[in-house]
């Protein structure tokens, strides 16, 4: 309704200006056209007494004139030098128009141009009872030795009548143009802003039944309503993949904390049978009260490796940054490699590879070491064999630690990278099951990318391929719900 009356207010703003210029070039063009045609005929009628037989100066009583009080047509009217009537095709009141002795004396000094003049009105002329317009030209015939004036007068009801005819022109003009646009407009404006209305309902049905996956309908055109409905679409697209995965990520959540829950639950029980059992048996062997002071403080250990890892994962979801200076990546493997072999004398570790730099954390790059070799050692038996190889390449380098254990079970190689998921819970007891998706954090903030596989002696291959130089993050680092 706004944009409908916004619309009538602009036409009728232009019809008003229109108007006003119409009536004033009427105005000011009629009399000018009524003053030309009565110029026209006085130079015509004195054309015509130049030639005219000495008879014709006589004065004549008028034949079937013209009543100026009626009718609207010219009329001609001759008179002598003292301003007395000769001839006259029009009357007023049955007598000759009367002309001032000052428009005779005008139009004498004016010469062959004549002069232009209103007689009948404010009393100018006495006796004329309706107003004239009236133009007034000297005639003179040097060979008969008279002179006087031609004067050619028509009704101002002319000029009423045309300004009047105007007026009404414009008035039913005016009313058509005016149903006419309020109809265009209320049309036009109807139909495109269809797709608003349609958008609005959209959207409240959205709010409603908070469907995300309702679209409107793509637009015909490429105009405003056409790009607002794409951007309304594009935005709703956009909705619902923030809303897939903010859900996405509170059921990551959700699961997080059921699987942290259930991960400290079994160690919290072990501890509080085993100090129940000291607190209850104070009187109970040696070798049993030292089993259960083993069992508190391997599963105390375990606890605290489990809180430690889930606040490095807090930190990373919190968007933690890494530094990035030069790295040794070779020497680094090697430290890691010879401290392993020390901790666990019945693994095999092999750890070929000259030195190879890159840019990165040396402390995050040393934990992910030690994560892919704890696993490799936990996976492997007494006598297994770990390898560790660095290599550089143009692009970067790669940390590649495989093992002869069983493997990866089919359909796990991803899954193994998610919070903890543990692809064999029987080998890997004594895990937290978050050091393979610390792990991937560690590589992706560094611009790299980590994948599981089964090498071709059926043990399990963990490849980490790091760019040589990481791009500066624009954003905090987040890993992903599932990383």
């Amino acid at each position: 309704m706004r944009i409908w009356l916004n619309g009538i207010a602009v036409v009728a703003l232009v019809l008003a200006i229109i108007w006003v210029l119409f009536l004033l070039l009427v105005l000011g063009s009629v009399p000018q056209a009524q003053d030309d045609e009565l110029a026209l005929r006085t130079e015509s009628a004195v054309a015509m007494l130049r030639s005219a037989d000495p008879d014709a100066l006589v004065p004549r009583p008028p034949l079937a004139p013209a009543d100026l009080g009626t009718s609207a047509e010219v009329a001609v009217l001759v008179l002598d030098e003292q301003g007395t009537p000769l001839h006259s095709t029009g009357v007023i009141g049955g007598a000759p128009p009367e002309v001032p002795a000052e428009l005779l004396d005008r139009a004498e000094a004016a010469g062959d141009g004549g002069v232009a003049g209103t007689v009948g009105t404010d009393g100018t002329t006495g006796s004329a009872e309706v107003p004239l317009r009236v133009h007034v030209r000297p005639w003179a015939r040097d060979d008969l030795d008279r002179s006087g004036f031609v004067v050619a007068a028509q009704t101002l009801r002319r000029q009423q009548t045309e300004r009047r005819d105007a007026i009404a022109v414009l008035i039913i003009s005016g009313i058509v143009t005016m149903i006419a646009a309020a109809v265009g407009i209320w049309l036009t404006a109807g139909r495109a802003l269809q797709p608003l209305r349609q958008l609005t309902a959209t959207a409240d049905e959205i709010g409603r039944s908070a469907d995300l996956s309702r679209r409107l309908p793509a637009a015909p055109h490429g105009d405003e309503l056409g790009r607002l409905t794409a951007s309304f679409n594009a935005m709703m697209a956009r909705l619902a993949d923030a809303y897939r995965r903010m859900a996405s990520a509170l059921a990551a959540q959700q699961r997080f904390t059921a699987d942290a829950s259930h991960e400290l639950r079994t160690p919290l029980t072990t501890i509080r049978s085993s100090a129940g059992f000291l607190r209850n048996h104070p009187d109970a062997d040696a070798a049993d009260r030292a089993a259960a002071l083993a069992d508190i403080d391997a599963e105390g250990d375990r606890m605290s490796r489990l809180v430690d890892d889930l606040l490095t994962l807090a930190r990373a979801d919190s968007g933690q940054r890494i530094e990035h200076a030069p790295v040794d990546l070779g020497s680094l493997a090697q430290q890691v490699c010879r401290q392993a072999a020390a901790q666990h004398p019945t693994r095999q570790l092999h750890c070929p590879g000259a030195p190879v730099t890159v840019i990165g954390d040396s402390d995050a790059l040393r934990r992910l070491l030690w994560i892919l070799v704890d696993n490799a050692v936990a996976h492997t038996a007494d006598g297994g064999n770990i390898w560790v190889v660095v290599a550089g390449h143009a692009r970067g380098a790669t940390v590649q630690v495989s093992d002869d254990g069983p493997g990866i079970p089919a359909g796990m190689q991803e899954r193994i990278f998610e919070r903890f998921v543990r692809a064999d819970r029987s080998r890997g007891r004594g895990g937290t099951g978050l050091g393979l998706s610390i792990a991937r954090w560690i590589v992706h903030a560094h611009d790299g990318e980590i994948r599981a596989s089964n090498h071709e002696r059926g043990g399990a291959s963990f490849v980490a391929e790091l760019p040589a130089r990481p791009e500066p993050p624009t954003a905090p680092l987040r890993p992903s719900s599932n990383s």
